[in-house]
């Protein structure tokens, strides 16, 4: 009977939305405890992030409010990967049967974003529409790029992850379901409220020139950092935008910039729950000789581009400075030419599409992309 009524409270609830989520003042708290065949295993803390993810908070506030969760298990479970719970089947169903979810359960459309598939990070699971998550969910153990922009991030653990490990490395069928049932039970506990610091900015140093009509923008990192936001104007006042796009990374390049034209450009923290106040404002002059107008330059060669990962680089000047970005902004290679050629060694690197910029004595610029097969 109380199973029945539990169900009706379910159904009740879910037909009228999101109606039992309380009022975030900041990063909801819960608390996962874990019971392995019965036997308390250990309890993990995760936060939530309303100001990135509202709509996928609100849900999973809801559920725990009417105690959804409870019983429910974890039951996918992926060394070097993930671990994988929330389906109701997996209460009482037929271990056949879970993860293949309840068609009567609400959905919740996604809410892509630049945060990043990291260590700890929560995100929604779904199938195959982007707009079918609803009460599963996964807890990253490792990175996990491939994700990024294609699930719903709206969490992360901030402390228990040694749980998270024992979880993910239990014993496993050939479904990566754990031998034993792992269930979860998830309270709500209370709210962070910090207002992340404003990001301090790292490069190009404030009034600084350069004829390149790429800037590497760079900041140092704040430790609650989730996504940072990017303004780039020609106008101190920032009444018009360049660029305005979130990152989650504490780097970011801005292309295609127009010579002889200043760029005042700022930043701000969102950590899930607030966001920060604005960065100083720092700018940078395009100077009048744009790359495209460096027609007397001798044009560099990049054979095999592209590559497993090793590039010569040919027809530079001598004490050419050679800097190597990945697709986010971020330098991850910088050297310098002692003769007229070069060879770069990215083999450790994963596949993808790189920039190169190689600036000569003369502070001239060329650029270009370099793939990695």
């Amino acid at each position: 009977m109380k199973k029945h009524l539990l169900l009706f409270v379910i159904i009740l609830l879910s037909s009228f939305g999101f109606s039992q989520s309380r009022t975030f003042t900041g990063k909801p708290i819960y608390q996962i405890h874990t019971k392995r065949a019965g036997v308390y295993l250990g309890t993990t803390i995760v936060e939530l992030f309303p100001n990135i993810a509202p709509m996928h908070v609100s849900n999973f506030d809801s559920l725990v409010s009417f105690q959804y969760y409870d019983s429910t298990a974890f039951h996918r479970v992926i060394p070097g990967f993930m671990i994988q719970g929330a389906d109701p089947n997996s209460s009482h169903g037929d271990i056949a049967t879970w993860g293949n979810g309840d068609p009567s359960q609400p959905t919740v459309n996604a809410e892509f974003s630049a945060a990043k598939h990291l260590r700890g990070i929560l995100s929604a699971a779904r199938d195959t529409s982007i707009n079918s998550a609803n009460s599963q969910f996964f807890i990253c153990v490792a990175p996990a790029a491939w994700l990024n922009g294609q699930y719903t991030i709206y969490g992360h653990v901030t402390s228990g992850m040694d749980i998270v490990d024992t979880i993910v490395s239990a014993p496993r069928d050939i479904n990566d379901n754990p031998y034993q049932k792992i269930e979860m039970f998830i309270t709500y506990i209370g709210s962070n409220d910090t207002v992340p610091n404003a990001p301090i900015l790292n490069l190009p140093v404030s009034g600084s020139a350069s004829a390149s009509t790429a800037r590497a923008l760079k900041w140092f990192a704040e430790s609650d950092g989730i996504i940072y936001h990017v303004e780039v104007s020609t106008d101190s006042l920032f009444s018009t935008f360049y660029k305005s796009v979130d990152v989650g990374t504490n780097a970011y390049t801005v292309t295609g910039l127009s010579a002889s034209t200043r760029y005042y450009w700022r930043i701000r923290t969102n950590n899930g729950g607030h966001f920060s106040t604005y960065s100083t404002v720092w700018n940078f002059l395009v100077s009048g000789l744009g790359i495209e107008n460096y027609a007397s330059l001798n044009k560099i060669n990049v054979s095999p581009n592209p590559s497993k990962g090793q590039f010569l680089f040919s027809n530079l000047e001598t004490e050419s400075s050679i800097e190597i970005f990945d697709e986010s902004g971020k330098s991850i290679l910088k050297t310098f030419s002692i003769n007229n050629s070069c060879t770069i060694d990215l083999t450790k690197k994963s596949k993808g599409i790189y920039l190169y910029q190689v600036t000569n004595a003369k502070n001239q610029v060329q650029q270009g992309k370099i793939i990695i097969q």
